[in-house]
């Protein structure tokens, strides 16, 4: 996360409100706690972190702090959450956990967190060519830099919204354009090249800037209008439930905005052409573009 300024340190006393997820809180209402912290830090000069041993740390005056506590009760309704509040009597150092998870995140190269998947096209005349890329948080990765400590599904979706936060630096490639997974509250202003990719609950409430949208299921694709679904390109994985799908999906949908991906053979890149999609993500056609390439080796 992008931490808010720290309060200065002649101005209020400064407190801490420690947010302590329990085993069974939902996801759902985890990210809206932490969402919640973010705000209090963002807009009331506070600052907010992971603590060591799994907790939200949220440090501001205490009008801030009361503000943010009654907010975290009301959402919370006595779910298995605590909500501790510390007195900080010296001026409080900036907060820079050593062992929490931003901190092992930050360690780590963006590399080496970071999945990127090649995007193949066909143009005029069924010219094969890139497309550009998709880059997204690269789950296994993730896992393995953090361990069984922060193996919770809630601190899995914050960390793979910090890598996604710092993917935000990379340049798109030449000048094909870069697919880059976001979370929704990091949609940045328009940047060339650069295609935010926000994941399906987005959906609910679409953004006004440029988007796209990432890994949409067959299973929701069935219950949505295809002419009225947003985003500049649509991510799809390849699955048979597709099939399943009206005839005139894919006509309403404009095929030209779909990635499907998944694609291992040249079955399913036939597949996707049959239906006038002709940007394709997988083994299948990144051996096409491999054998592409040697081509123009070679001549």
């Amino acid at each position: 996360m992008t931490p808010a300024p720290h309060p200065a340190q002649d101005g209020p006393p400064l407190a801490a409100l420690l947010f302590r997820p329990g085993p069974g809180l939902a996801p759902e209402a985890h990210r809206v706690a932490r969402a919640l912290l973010e705000d209090a830090a963002r807009n009331r000069g506070g600052r907010v972190s992971s603590a060591e041993d799994g907790a939200w740390r949220l440090v501001a005056a205490q009008p801030a702090l009361e503000m943010a506590r009654r907010a975290l009760a009301a959402v919370l309704h006595g779910r298995d959450a605590a909500l501790l509040t510390e007195t900080i009597t010296a001026p409080a150092a900036p907060l820079v956990p050593s062992t929490g998870l931003e901190a092992m995140l930050g360690a780590t190269p963006l590399e080496g967190l970071l999945e990127r998947r090649p995007i193949l096209g066909f143009g005029p005349g069924g010219e094969l060519r890139p497309m550009g890329q998709r880059a997204l948080p690269a789950a296994a990765a993730i896992r393995s830099v953090l361990g069984a400590r922060w193996a919770g599904a809630p601190w899995q979706a914050h960390a793979h919204d910090v890598v996604a936060r710092r993917a935000l630096a990379l340049a798109p490639p030449s000048a094909d354009p870069l697919h880059l997974d976001l979370p929704p509250e990091a949609l940045p202003v328009a940047v060339e090249n650069l295609l935010p990719l926000l994941p399906a609950r987005a959906l609910a409430r679409p953004p006004a800037g440029r988007h796209g949208v990432a890994d949409l299921p067959a299973s929701l694709l069935s219950l949505l209008n295809p002419a009225h679904l947003p985003g500049e390109a649509l991510h799809l994985a390849f699955d048979p439930a597709l099939d399943d799908l009206p005839g005139d999906f894919w006509q309403a949908l404009n095929p030209a905005r779909v990635v499907l991906e998944g694609v291992a053979d040249a079955e399913a890149l036939s597949w996707g052409l049959a239906r006038g999609i002709l940007r394709f993500a997988g083994p299948w056609p990144n051996r096409l573009m491999a054998a592409r390439r040697r081509q123009g080796a070679a001549g």
